[in-house]
């Protein structure tokens, strides 16, 4: 396990320098050599930075590997919740509508890519996305959100090297806490009293699966604004976590008939 961890680290610096490297159009006709993904990227205060005399091609390698720092940065120390001390529900109904091989991949998940299509097709609608829960906190905290080559290519990279660096608890910690879920609400403690007046461990099965299904669609899907869709998103949440056999049969009949209960 530790050479394999050692060789993803490598492989994962290895693409990120690749990616990130100064375009050489650019460099022969005298414009600026910054790396293509971080040409539009903004910090908030009190991000951690790469020392200056780091080198750009390895910023990302250097942001990747600290991202623990980062992303505790991002949120108000006393909004950071532990793992330990949200619903239990919450992690599962995550790991069940984002990323069900989660605890088997290391960040990429080609599988996941092929039954992503599939099932998008299937529905003819966009219904998952083929990135993993560390892809997507990768994209968050360190990344651009636009769709080029480029920039799929360096979250994939990266999400091997956080792999690396984290244990799957940290990283799905670090996801919970630095995600925004609308209203104003990044992480789940905020939107857990937004729209629910509770603390996340006090979040039922149901409301657990509603917070679960907005990063998804977050602005879309705000419960205020969308109660049809975000119960539909729910609902789903709650069938995935029956098909992986998180909850029964009864639960999953118990939860569906549940209201959303938002404000309450």
């Amino acid at each position: 396990m530790r050479k394999l961890l050692c060789i993803l680290v490598i492989l994962a610096g290895a693409l990120c320098w690749h990616m990130t490297r100064p375009d050489t159009i650019h460099e022969k006709v005298g414009g600026p050599a910054r790396p293509a993904s971080q040409e539009t990227r903004t910090f908030p205060a009190g991000t951690p930075r790469p020392p200056e005399e780091l080198p750009s091609s390895l910023q990302l390698v250097w942001e990747g590997w600290h991202i623990r720092e980062i992303a505790h940065s991002r949120i108000p120390r006393e909004d950071w919740v532990p793992l330990k001390q949200m619903s239990p529900w919450l992690p599962k109904a995550q790991v069940a509508v984002e990323d069900k091989r989660f605890y088997s991949h290391h960040g990429v998940d080609p599988d996941g890519i092929i039954r992503a299509t599939l099932v998008n097709i299937q529905n003819d609608e966009v219904v998952e996305g083929a990135s993993t829960i560390t892809q997507q906190l990768v994209k968050n905290l360190l990344l651009t959100s636009d769709q080029s080559v480029k920039r799929k290519a360096a979250e994939a990279a990266l999400a091997l090297l956080v792999e690396a660096r984290c244990s799957k608890e940290e990283i799905l910690e670090m996801y919970l806490n630095t995600t925004f879920l609308g209203s104003g609400a990044t992480g789940v403690k905020q939107a857990s009293q937004v729209y629910f007046g509770k603390k996340p461990k006090d979040l039922s099965l149901p409301q657990a699966a509603t917070l679960a299904g907005l990063p998804y669609a977050p602005t879309a899907l705000n419960p205020y604004a969308n109660w049809q869709g975000s119960k539909k998103r729910r609902n789903l949440v709650l069938n995935r976590m029956a098909e992986q056999d998180m909850i029964t049969p009864e639960q999953l009949e118990d939860a569906l008939n549940e209201p959303l209960g938002i404000g309450k």
